[in-house]
């Protein structure tokens, strides 16, 4: 299998060839094959989530990663990863998301993983709560190892609330969601908890404005008119 090949210790590095031009081909796989024509009820989505050392983006490293592919408003599937992020966390992070040091220290790093996260998202639009952060994130490691990024398209929960349900620009926190489409979230605060219980906000979205969509086209350009207007 290729994953056995592409992960032994001994060639994986940013420098091999083999393990560069296969994730480049996963994103130029995207590149081509993603679509804003495909009708909602046979798209899979991918939410996504994750959970870093801090804010900051220039500082900070991604340490946890889910992806939950949805399709037809059921959860189909999932992957989650711990990731070492070689340096310490700092307590405030700790303090929010509960991963610390040693819960992460064995785990692999991010060039191990990224290859495996982008195979399971696939070219799926990826979704997620203010999903720019994430995307930023997620970029940040893919180039600094591999020299590419995420094509996916994107979807925001909260850019899509604003524009679909409320009609208004609004900047909802997901726990508002939580609340307003009465979703329980187990492990808040890991990228797991926060993806499934996102992936529930989302699916409830679709549902309640589904007259208004037809395809992944009119979901994307919701949220482009939002992000137009301000």
């Amino acid at each position: 299998m290729i994953e056995k090949f592409l992960f032994k210790k001994n060639i994986y590095n940013k420098n091999t060839d083999p393990v560069n031009s296969y994730v480049l081909r996963l994103c130029e796989m995207v590149k081509k094959n993603r679509s804003l024509d495909e009708p909602i009820q046979n798209a899979e989505f991918s939410v996504v989530d994750t959970e870093t050392t801090g804010l900051e983006i220039a500082n900070a490293r991604v340490i946890n990663i889910a992806a939950v592919k949805v399709k037809n408003f059921k959860i189909v599937d999932f992957y989650n990863a711990f990731i070492n992020p070689q340096m310490k966390i700092p307590p405030s992070s700790i303090d929010w998301h509960g991963i610390t040091d040693d819960m992460v220290k064995d785990k692999p790093k991010a060039i191990e993983v990224m290859p495996e996260f982008l195979k399971f998202v696939s070219d799926n639009p990826i979704v997620g709560h203010h999903i720019g952060f994430d995307v930023k994130m997620i970029n940040k490691e893919l180039g600094e190892f591999f020299g590419c990024k995420l094509e996916n398209y994107t979807i925001d929960t909260m850019l899509l609330y604003s524009n679909a349900i409320v009609r208004k620009d609004t900047h909802v926190s997901l726990d508002y969601l939580f609340d307003v489409y009465n979703v329980v979230c187990t492990g808040r605060h890991t990228a797991l908890g926060d993806a499934l219980a996102t992936a529930e906000v989302f699916n409830k979205i679709i549902y309640q404005a589904n007259k208004n969509f037809d395809t992944v086209g009119d979901l994307f350009n919701i949220q482009k008119e939002i992000n137009q207007s301000q």
